[in-house]
């Protein structure tokens, strides 16, 4: 009994410092924008309906990471050496379970709320679990259906580097976010009944909002030994960091394609400029399958000037993509002096 306290017990340390991770949601640009959107209405005096749909998305993506086996954070080669038999290994099982925050929350709302809703949850998180475990033997199996395989890689002495910060920063729930929002302005702007021109600017930047505050960590994904191996390589920093912010751009293109170019790649590249001084000077560190976490200013004033930039950028012209592309431009030239002195 003693070993199983003592694994019972290091499963439980690894879930608090797991769920430690998620108050990054906290100082993440969409976060902010979704609590701003619920503190309006409640000093309005109405319930902030506006903001259900937002809430819904967020809490439909963190599903994916909570609802992850606790047994899962044990590598696969120690597991297997402990000497434990069948019949251990499945009691084990069955008390990792109650280490769970889903389970957790399951009982939370059947306290609060009702069974029904209860239940309902707890088949939606063992149908996401199914299908992350699913996915990932066929990916093992077949790498063929590995969608990350099949990302092109750019021509030039920058397409190794940018294929590698593409498939960085599609590790991260930022993007998810982001693609949601894309497939349901989509479904909107091409199945509706009668669409509203205006509302697919003001949709684009919401898709670059949410993608912003990844670029306050351009670096936050990269191990100690990348940054070696970034020091190795025969490229200038801004070329590194351009790499970096091809990818970015990239990304951010594709999703607002459908949408409106114009306003989401303006609110892009202010976010970019601003986030550039974040990105080498703070080096904020990044968990993958995680909102990425940004520091409240930096998070503002990206907001505040790509919506002002984006919103006059369609009401008045592309001078304002041309002004930011610009200010985009001396911050990539000026970045090598933000870096710390070693």
């Amino acid at each position: 009994m003693r070993c199983y306290f003592a694994i019972l017990r290091a499963l439980s340390l690894a879930i608090r410092r797991d769920l430690a991770a998620f108050q990054s949601v906290k100082v993440n640009n969409f976060f902010l924008f979704v609590a701003l959107l619920m503190y309006g209405a409640l000093e309005s005096g109405v319930r902030p309906a506006s903001a259900y749909p937002f809430l819904l998305l967020l809490g439909f993506l963190l599903l994916f990471p909570l609802s992850s086996d606790p047994l899962g954070k044990i590598p696969p080669d120690r597991l297997a050496s402990w000497p434990l038999g069948a019949g251990q290994r499945f009691a084990l099982r069955l008390a990792s379970l109650a280490l769970s925050p889903v389970l957790w929350l399951a009982v939370f709302l059947m306290l609060k709320t009702s069974a029904s809703l209860a239940l309902f949850f707890l088949g939606a998180a063992i149908a996401i679990q199914a299908s992350i475990v699913l996915g990932s033997r066929v990916a093992a199996r077949a790498p063929r259906w590995n969608p990350w395989r099949h990302i092109p890689q750019i021509p030039g002495r920058l397409g190794g580097l940018i294929l590698k910060d593409t498939r960085e920063m599609l590790s991260v729930l930022d993007f998810y976010i982001a693609l949601l929002l894309t497939l349901g302005v989509s479904a909107y702007r091409f199945f509706g009944p009668d669409p509203d021109p205006d509302a697919f600017p003001i949709l684009a930047l919401l898709v670059a909002l949410a993608l912003s505050t990844y670029a306050q960590s351009l670096f936050g994904l990269d191990s100690a030994s990348g940054a070696t191996r970034y020091g190795l390589l025969p490229l200038r920093g801004w070329q590194i960091l351009l790499a970096k912010d091809i990818a970015f751009l990239g990304v951010l293109f594709v999703l607002v394609l459908p949408l409106a170019i114009g306003p989401g790649l303006t609110f892009g590249l202010a976010a970019l400029a601003i986030g550039h001084f974040s990105s080498m000077r703070l080096h904020l560190p990044i968990e993958r399958w995680r909102f990425t976490s940004g520091r409240l200013a930096i998070g503002v004033a990206q907001v505040v000037a790509g919506i002002a930039l984006g919103f006059a950028e369609y009401h008045r012209g592309a001078a304002f993509l041309v002004f930011a592309a610009g200010a985009w431009a001396i911050s990539l030239a000026v970045s090598p002096y933000w870096a710390p002195r070693r």
